[in-house]
């Protein structure tokens, strides 16, 4: 009796221990969920040696500053992108996208547009509107990131229409050579926090059709603008 109970334990340990640390799987659209609400596995902090005060409360990710960026284990090259966040007063992070491309996370509320606002390709493109929130309220960055070419909306408002990235970044990692690299968070700055962070990866094809229909998109807003 004893070792049969022993049996059974150590199978539904195994089984437990198995779905916690499993890929996550795609929905039906293709979305995958890179947060699993409690912990941080499918990440790993950039540095070991930095401080590393990440906590997890009820869905929500936070950096309680000083801490370390985060970045995925997977890589990701074309894809789309969900990002909900929350930035204290004054605060400063980003997300970056192949390791490589930034896009601003800044208390930039009320103020204008500018290569360092939230919502910028940092230090790169400008948003077009600044869309952010007070300080302290969640908001969302939504990409398309497909080759060379990156829209983005911030709180349902589009501020980079489908623009040419360029072969370099930015930060540290701005001259590595582009292709699939990880998704990072950054938390080395001010206080910030994350949830809901979705990715879909496209494939070839995939990708090849959406591009076409960002083309046609930019190019009627170019029309329009052109006409006022």
């Amino acid at each position: 009796m004893r070792k049969t109970f022993l049996t059974v334990f150590i199978l539904f340990t195994a089984l437990v221990s198995s779905a916690l640390g499993q890929t996550p799987k795609p929905d039906k659209n293709g979305w995958i969920s890179l947060f699993n609400g409690r912990e941080l596995t499918g990440w790993h902090v950039r540095e070991a040696e930095s401080p590393n005060n990440w906590k997890v409360v009820d869905g929500v990710y936070s950096n309680n500053p000083p801490s370390v960026d985060i970045m995925t284990d997977a890589d990701y090259h074309d894809f789309q992108l969900h990002v909900e966040f929350n930035v204290a007063k004054g605060a400063n992070a980003g997300v970056y996208m192949r390791d490589k491309y930034e896009i601003q996370i800044f208390d930039s509320f009320g103020q204008p547009p500018s290569f360092t606002a939230a919502g910028a390709l940092y230090r790169k493109i400008p948003p077009a509107v600044n869309a952010a929130k007070p300080a302290g309220e969640w908001q969302t960055y939504d990409m398309t990131f497909i080759g060379q070419r990156l829209t983005v909306w911030h709180n349902g408002q589009k501020v980079l229409d489908n623009v040419e990235v360029g072969p370099t970044g930015t930060g540290q990692a701005s001259k590595r050579p582009d292709g699939p690299g990880p998704l990072r968070l950054q938390g080395d700055h001010g206080a910030v926090s994350f949830r809901n962070v979705r990715i879909r990866p496209l494939s070839k094809a995939q990708a090849e059709k959406l591009q076409k229909q960002m083309d046609k998109q930019s190019a009627g807003s170019d029309k329009k603008r052109h006409e006022q």
